[in-house]
């Protein structure tokens, strides 16, 4: 049978009028295959009417299966959704039934479409594609069943989410459970989601489709973007062995090149398998007063940072959080001796993301911290409040335990209330502050920092010649907590490209004193430091990976001195003082290696401009 069947049929029904009544034999021939005709017309009427081709002019004979196929689609549906429903509130056993209610289904549906009818419409050219993107549909969700929501209820039933706590602490066995079930299906549910997408139904029927892969997607929801995050996160928390990390609480009011002044560090530690988050403490009790000889400190690095770096508090006049990092390991090993296997770094904006999802914490003195306040409060807020003109000399201390207390009770009551369902949202409170150098992570161990590369958020200098960045930084030197009034603003010509396949721009970096007159009446030296609220401190410019820097002017007409730092020119000059109100600008080019086509970037200290 082909398509010529429908046109005949039409013919048919004109011939009808027509025909010699008086042969009986013909009429009644002519009528069985009319009868058969129709029979066949109305299967495949039917499948019109399943795929969404037809009306209501379906013949009768078609209308059980019309009925039997729809209601079948219906309840694979329903399925469908329960499997999803019984994942996303954890439990084990209704996935499992749902999973078999599902299967049910599935074999119903393709009980039918086994029925002689479908076999016999299955033979029209036309119908036979639509067919097969049925079963392959069917097919698809079958793999949805047995190789996604199975898979999952048989973690959830070993590992129930309710051990992943402990105590103060998370599980580490737990942890891995549901890590390497995401790793096993997040690829088959990308490939199932693809190749849904690519089944074609006629009419608009695809929407279904989407329907469906949109379901299907929803069994890892939020989690999907987190794939390039997976090996770096298992890394961290090993297989349960013991390991400690510092977790350094970086104050951008007291801005340096790699984030901020590390006020309070507390620690990451598991132990025997739990994971748990330590104190906060001062810095000035965590960290040696003086660098380690251990880590090397180099004359360039004498050149560039000054006798800064002979202090592992000050290291962060570095640029490159790698060596920060470093130094602060080395020296919380020798004043605590105990190994450290890499350091987190986090800034009050990570802080106030983060209980945009936890919710609101309060201090000892009554402030409390939102997910809309929280950045200004630590800033700026807390400083006119105990720092103003009229403060006690203690004061200071004061504020500083605030800051500590701040990343204690934020950590503690992550832990505490910790919700599985807003990994997601953790996630990307961690991916954006990688971002913006709002997050940077280090790992002692090579391998392991070649991941926190991957993921971007190692705070590193430029080191790929192919995504280049120029470096724009700034640290404060004088002791005050003027960052909040810094703004730090970089604007990047189009490129010209040059005969050897480089491209040169043109940089503006403006560095911008905000410090209002009521700001400055208001506050006292401790916020305003030596100079009366002038910001005093450190520029530094990197070129990018492969490039260059040059022509390299100052507005006030100071001039920048320039070196080399791994492996990248640097243009430098200490002593810069912006006074409120006003701003410094340093313009220069920078020309990228040759063949570079990705446009330039910028990496640059993190300010609180956008917190104000």
């Amino acid at each position: 049978m082909d398509e010529m069947s429908f046109e005949w049929s039409e013919h048919e029904h004109h011939s009808h009028h027509s025909h010699n009544s008086g042969n009986s034999h013909h009429h009644s021939h002519h009528t069985k295959k009319h009868k058969r005709k129709r029979i066949i017309i109305g299967v495949v009427i039917a499948v019109i009417f399943i795929l969404g081709l037809g009306g209501a002019f379906g013949a009768v004979t078609a209308k059980k299966e019309i009925s039997d196929i729809k209601h079948q689609a219906v309840v694979l549906k329903a399925d469908l959704k329960n499997v999803l429903s019984a994942l996303k509130a954890q439990d084990a056993d209704s996935t499992y039934a749902a999973c078999d209610e599902l299967d049910i289904a599935l074999d119903n549906i393709n009980a039918t479409l086994d029925k002689p009818l479908w076999k016999i419409v299955y033979k029209v050219p036309k119908f036979k594609g639509y067919i097969d993107s049925v079963e392959k549909l069917l097919s698809l969700v079958d793999e949805a069943s047995n190789d996604i929501a199975r898979p999952t209820a048989a973690v959830l039933e070993e590992y129930p989410l309710s051990e992943l706590k402990v105590d103060e602490g998370f599980n580490i066995t737990v942890i891995n459970a549901y890590l390497s079930l995401l790793e096993d299906i997040e690829p088959k549910i990308d490939d199932i989601v693809y190749s849904m997408n690519q089944v074609n139904l006629p009419m608009g029927l695809n929407s279904m489709i989407s329907d469906y892969s949109a379901q299907i997607a929803s069994m890892t929801g939020s989690y999907d973007n987190l794939k390039e995050f997976l090996p770096l996160f298992k890394t961290f928390i090993g297989d349960g062995s013991d390991r400690t990390y510092l977790l350094a609480a970086q104050n951008s009011s007291e801005i340096r090149a790699s984030g901020g002044f590390p006020g309070s560090v507390g620690t990451i530690r598991i132990r025997d398998g739990i994971l748990s988050i330590g104190a906060f403490s001062s810095v000035y009790n965590v960290l040696s007063t003086h660098t380690p000889s251990a880590a090397g400190i180099t004359d360039e690095e004498k050149e560039l940072f000054g006798s800064w770096m002979n202090a592992p508090r000050d290291a962060c006049f570095d640029p490159a959080f790698e060596r920060v990092a470093y130094i602060w390991a080395l020296a919380y090993e020798q004043k605590n001796s105990e190994h450290v296997n890499g350091v987190v770094s986090l800034t009050p904006a990570i802080i106030q993301n983060m209980l945009g999802y936890i919710g609101n914490v309060t201090l000892s003195d009554g402030t409390e911290l939102t997910g809309e306040n929280a950045t200004q409060v630590l800033q700026y807020d807390l400083y006119y409040k105990y720092l103003n003109a009229n403060a006690s000399s203690s004061a200071g201390d004061y504020v500083d335990n605030l800051f500590a207390e701040t990343a204690k009770v934020t950590m503690a009551k992550l832990v505490s209330d910790f919700d599985v369902k807003k990994a997601g949202d953790y996630y990307k409170v961690f991916s954006d502050g990688a971002k913006n150098r709002t997050v940077m992570m280090w790992m002692e161990d090579e391998e392991e920092q070649a991941l926190v590369k991957n993921a971007g958020c190692s705070g590193g200098l430029n080191e790929d010649p192919q995504n280049p960045e120029t470096g724009v930084y700034f640290s404060i030197s004088d002791p005050c907590k003027l960052g909040w009034f810094l703004n730090i603003d970089t604007q990047i010509s189009e490129p010209v490209v040059n005969s050897n396949g480089s491209s040169t721009y043109e940089v503006i970096a403006t560095y911008s004193n905000t410090l209002s007159d009521n700001d400055k009446i208001n506050a006292g030296r401790y916020i305003l430091g030596n100079y009366g609220g002038t910001i005093t401190g450190y520029i530094h410019i990197f070129a990018p990976a492969g490039g260059t820097i040059s022509d390299i002017e100052m507005s006030n007409g100071d001039t920048m001195y320039t070196g080399n730092y791994n492996n990248l020119q640097v243009a430098y000059r200490f002593g810069n003082s912006i006074a409120p109100g006003s701003s410094i600008t340093v313009t220069y080019k920078v020309t990228t290696a040759s063949g570079v086509t990705n446009p330039l970037g910028v990496n640059s200290t993190p300010t609180l401009q956008n917190y104000r």
